[in-house]
């Protein structure tokens, strides 16, 4: 209201806490804020996610995300060697800015040791990546195997600020003055299809590979990280098929965001909004995606508790893999009940299902339970695990591992 009568706008956004104050607590912790109590690192931390989300992220331990289906089920020492894994690959496909970032992220980059990580934020700041020969203890190998990684932005060299790697600068040059492009210009118009880059540009791709004596392979990779360089897009879109990404608008992969809002302050209490939902859906909240599984997508809403945006309520034009963690997202609210809150992409105009009867022994009730039963055997036949390129695992019979394990309790996370 005060911000209201003064005419300042506030821009309001939903930031994940999850993992905060594991980390709050960690040696790591205390060594970046050797003078704040852990509620204050939990409170600077949860505001770095906002500018930086990975940066951030990546320090938190993978298992205290909250993220993916059935952790609890797998052995603890497998799920953080994958983790791991999948955290250096993360960090390897975005780059570190080598003169900002912390210790936590720069030992995360191939190649490096705890060792020269500690060298580099000395040595800081640095102008250019070849000054990262002059670290002791730095040789040609271990540069060459993580030069590429790091980022160097308002340097005087610009490709140092790309995804290109040093051994590649002269062709990325060529390259760029071929196709006239310019580091600064964002993605390039009318690109062709990925896959169909090496017969859309068959002649520069070979006259590249014949000039400089390398593989057609290495010319469309170099092609590839420049303009992945140029565009900044979520790498996590760069796999998404091109006909996809096309058909989908902006519109729709957010839920027509711009016709919503954020949830009233009054209604983030489960009581009241369930209150407010039973006089019919709550339609053109914005919410932010905290999960996706195989049958949905979590999304928080502002409220107590997250919401299940369910796979069948996404519309026709929307596919659950489009959904990535972090987005934000329109959506109605359809129905909370104890503590469970439905919703349905927003623009669909989606109505909630009709309750439950409350009678014992009616047909419909037998019907719907025996229904129920059988969805949920189907699904305790299989469960999802993270592996290290990103992807999940489909591992089957679930309920024979149960039988070997019966003091083992499933749990949900």
């Amino acid at each position: 209201m005060a911000s209201s009568n003064a005419g300042i706008l506030i821009d309001l956004q939903l930031v994940n806490e999850a993992g905060a104050s594991v980390w709050s607590v960690t040696k790591e912790a205390q060594m970046e804020f050797p003078n704040e109590e852990p509620a204050a690192i939990a409170s600077i931390s949860i505001g770095r996610r906002l500018q930086n989300p990975l940066f951030e992220l990546v320090k938190v331990p993978p298992k205290s995300l909250g993220l993916g289906m059935y952790q609890h089920d797998l052995s603890e020492k497998e799920l953080d060697e994958k983790l791991q894994l999948t955290s250096v690959d993360a960090v390897a496909t975005v780059g570190v800015l080598v003169n900002t970032c912390s210790a936590a992220i720069l030992e995360k980059v191939p190649g490096l040791t705890a060792s020269l990580v500690n060298k580099i934020i000395k040595a800081r700041p640095l102008q250019r990546r070849d000054n990262l020969l002059q670290i002791s203890g730095m040789g040609p190998k271990t540069f060459e195997n993580c030069a590429g990684f790091i980022r160097i932005p308002n340097g005087p060299e610009p490709l140092d600020d790309t995804l290109v790697h040093p051994e590649s600068y002269d062709l990325a040059r060529w390259l760029l003055k071929t196709f006239s492009w310019k580091l600064d210009q964002g993605k390039p118009s009318n690109l062709p299809p990925r896959h169909e880059w090496g017969t859309a540009w068959k002649g520069r791709v070979d006259d590249a590979a014949k000039k400089f004596h390398i593989s057609i392979d290495r010319v469309l990779a170099v092609l590839e990280n420049l303009v992945d360089s140029m565009s900044k897009e979520d790498p996590r879109l760069r796999g998404a098929p091109d006909d996809a990404c096309k058909t989908q608008s902006p519109s729709t992969l957010s839920g027509l965001l711009e016709s919503c809002q954020h949830l009233p302050r009054e209604l983030s209490d489960a009581h009241h909004l369930e209150k407010e939902v039973a006089n019919g859906p709550l339609r053109g909240i914005i919410g932010t995606i905290r999960n996706v599984a195989d049958f949905g997508a979590f999304i928080d809403i502002g409220s107590e508790n997250n919401g299940l945006l369910h796979v069948s309520k996404l519309g026709p034009y929307l596919q659950l893999s489009q959904l990535l963690i972090g987005q934000p997202i329109g959506v109605d609210i359809l129905s909370t009940s104890n503590g469970r809150v439905s919703l349905g992409l927003h623009g669909c105009d989606l109505d909630p299902a009709p309750r439950r009867s409350q009678g014992k022994g009616s047909n419909a009730s037998k019907g719907r339970s025996n229904a129920n039963a059988s969805s949920v055997s189907g699904r305790s036949k299989r469960f999802y695990s993270v592996v290290a390129d990103g992807k999940t695992e489909r591992q089957k019979n679930r309920r024979n591992n149960n039988d070997l394990n019966p003091k083992k309790k499933k749990q949900k996370i």
